[in-house]
């Protein structure tokens, strides 16, 4: 095996010292490692005249100016011990030391003694001498990156995907005592190179397809060389790789539940090279208005619409990776409701919070369940919401109060519906009064009606006036948000009133009912939707006489207009002027309205 490895070495060597028949091959230089042995790859010739006189036993010698060195007859008592290979017939002169040092540097020559005249120096020029040079620690070995067979320089990136290779090699000093090679790389994965060796280098190739998991990591060639102890030394290169956004993600901060209120920011991250920019979506990927960039997304002071989900988008020239996260805003409830009163109270409650709220119905501070008399319907709105019907055939007292409870985690709120005291219960939604009374009404019919309440002053006194199938509510919401600091509490209170205004004593009440004083619908929604509304009545001794009876006469545009009623009560004193009024309403009008003289007149 040496003996091919010498041949192989030899091969291409410049051909020295050609002298007449005589001639040598060497290199010029070669590099020994302290503690090491070196090789000389080495061949020789002699003149033709010369052939028989060369024998096996002939003397092989190395010399160092005139001092000898090495003698293949005794190998092991020069300065330099080691082996010469091969015969001397063979024209061999390769040759091995061992334990070199930096003392043996310098030039060598070869000097071939056999019997006779064949005793020659292979030295009469420079060239034909091998200079020795002596390395004091081992060297690292050379790590270069290629691609598609390309020597790829450091500063230069590789694509994703494409089929790179990492070339390590390290000088044989020694031939019998080869050095070794080993990956290793950041990534802590077994690698394994091909390895192989040339002239007077060794050599080991790892190939792979280059992935995103390998950008920024370090691959380490190591070289052991096998001197009195093991040496080793290595040489590293970090591997970039340009590649599109991968793992792309979303984290919500703080962590956890976000509470209505709060801010909150969403923090997005990819790994990608060269880096990416970030765009913002919400929904179905519609931009944000105005659109938002950059790695975060805050929001401040947080409401159920900002609610939904988020999407981020990472971006670089190689491509794009889209994430979402949903955002789920915590709230206590929100709750709205409406009663309208027919034959039957029928109510309304709906309530939206997150976590979804529950709801319930209390009549007095009971809760309400399905009955004979009670029907309860209840259904989701989404995940955030639920809404209640409710409908009752129990009449509600002065003192009953109907309410709507929702709560979750956070908050309560709640609506409640109160029975209008009877003093207060003499209010009509006056428009729709009016309207009819100017449209259907004669003056026979107004006349009939003023008796009827002159008979009814006599009967019964104000307070006990109560009109049951237009009985008001009185409206209060309340809501409860709970917080880490405390608790929020808002209320909202509306009656229907109709109370009359402080008169004097001798003043006398009349309950004047009219047919359709409902709306349609009787939907009671609150105060807001709620007016108070009535007639003035006049009473006047016989006789009297008033310019302002023509007040009520007919108007042709709509207007705001004061209704007024004069009855002629010939058993009042004649100096008794009673006046009974209240607010006036805008409605409009489509026939005249003819005052109680006038209809007397017409008679």
């Amino acid at each position: 095996m040496m003996e091919t490895l010498v041949t192989f070495l030899l091969t291409g060597s410049l051909i020295q010292g050609v002298l007449c028949g005589f001639s040598i091959n060497l290199p010029n230089r070669v590099e020994a490692l302290k503690g090491s042995c070196v090789f000389i790859p080495c061949t020789f010739d002699i003149d033709q005249q010369y052939e028989h006189l060369l024998t096996d036993s002939a003397k092989r010698k190395w010399f160092k100016g005139n001092i000898l060195q090495f003698d293949s007859s005794s190998p092991n008592t020069g300065l330099l011990k080691g082996e010469i290979f091969g015969t001397a017939t063979q024209k061999n002169c390769s040759t091995r030391f061992d334990n070199v040092n930096q003392s043996h540097d310098g030039s060598y020559y070869f000097r071939l003694e056999a019997s006779g005249n064949l005793q020659y120096n292979y030295k009469e020029r420079l060239y034909t001498q091998v200079e020795i040079s002596v390395l004091g620690s081992s060297p690292k070995p050379t790590l270069r990156v290629f691609k598609d067979q390309q020597e790829v320089m450091e500063t230069v990136e590789v694509m994703e995907g494409s089929s790179v290779s990492l070339r390590c090699s390290t000088k044989i000093f020694c031939p019998s005592r080869p050095p070794s090679l080993t990956w290793s790389s950041s990534l802590n994965e077994n690698i394994t190179g091909r390895q192989y060796q040339n002239q007077t280098e060794l050599i080991s190739d790892l190939n792979f397809t280059v992935s995103h998991r390998h950008h920024g990591v370090t691959f380490t060639c190591s070289a052991t060389h096998q001197l009195q102890k093991k040496i080793t030394t290595q040489e590293s290169r970090v591997l970039r790789v340009q590649y599109a956004p991968k793992n792309t993600s979303v984290r919500i901060n703080p962590a956890g539940l976000v509470l209505e209120g709060r801010s909150v920011t969403l923090s997005c991250s990819s790994d990608a090279n060269p880096a990416v920019n970030y765009t913002w979506y919400r929904d179905t990927e519609e931009l944000l208005n105005p659109v938002q960039t950059g790695a975060n997304l805050t929001i401040n002071n947080t409401d159920p619409t900002h609610r939904g989900r988020y999407y981020c988008r990472a971006e670089n020239k190689h491509g794009t990776q889209n994430t979402s996260v949903l955002l789920d805003v915590q709230f206590a409830p929100k709750i709205s409701s409406s009663c309208s009163r027919n034959s039957v109270i029928a109510c309304v409650c709906e309530a939206h919070g997150n976590p979804c709220p529950t709801l319930e119905w209390r009549l007095s501070g009971h809760v309400l369940a399905n009955s004979t008399e009670t029907s309860i319907s209840e259904e989701t709105l989404g995940s955030t919401g639920v809404k209640s019907v409710l409908t009752t055939r129990q009449s509600l007292t002065d003192t009953d109060v109907l309410q709507c409870f929702s709560s979750n985690t956070y908050g309560r709120a709640s609506q409640q519906f109160q029975a209008v005291p009877s003093t207060q219960e003499t209010s009509f939604h006056h428009p729709s009064v009016l309207l009819g009374a100017a449209v259907g009404a004669s003056v026979m019919m107004i006349v009939c009606i003023v008796m009827l309440c002159c008979e009814r002053r006599r009967k019964e006194k104000p307070s006990e006036t109560r009109q049951d199938d237009t009985s008001g509510l009185i409206l209060t919401q309340t809501a409860v948000a709970l917080d880490d600091d405390g608790q929020f509490v808002y209320a909202n209170n509306g009656m229907l009133s109709s109370t009359a205004p402080s008169s004097p004593e001798s003043l006398h009440y009349s309950s004047i009912v009219f047919t359709n004083t409902e709306p349609p619908s009787g939907e009671i929604t609150g105060i807001a939707s709620l007016t108070s509304e009535y007639a003035t009545v006049r009473h006047r001794p016989a006789g009297a006489t008033d310019t302002e009876n023509n007040t009520s006469t007919s108007e042709t545009e709509p207007k705001k207009q004061d209704v007024t009623a004069e009855i002629t009560d010939t058993s009042s004193p004649a100096s008794e002027d009673m006046i009974y009024e209240n607010t006036s309403h805008r409605y409009r009008q489509k026939e005249p309205l003819i005052s109680a003289d006038d209809a007397e007149k017409q008679d």
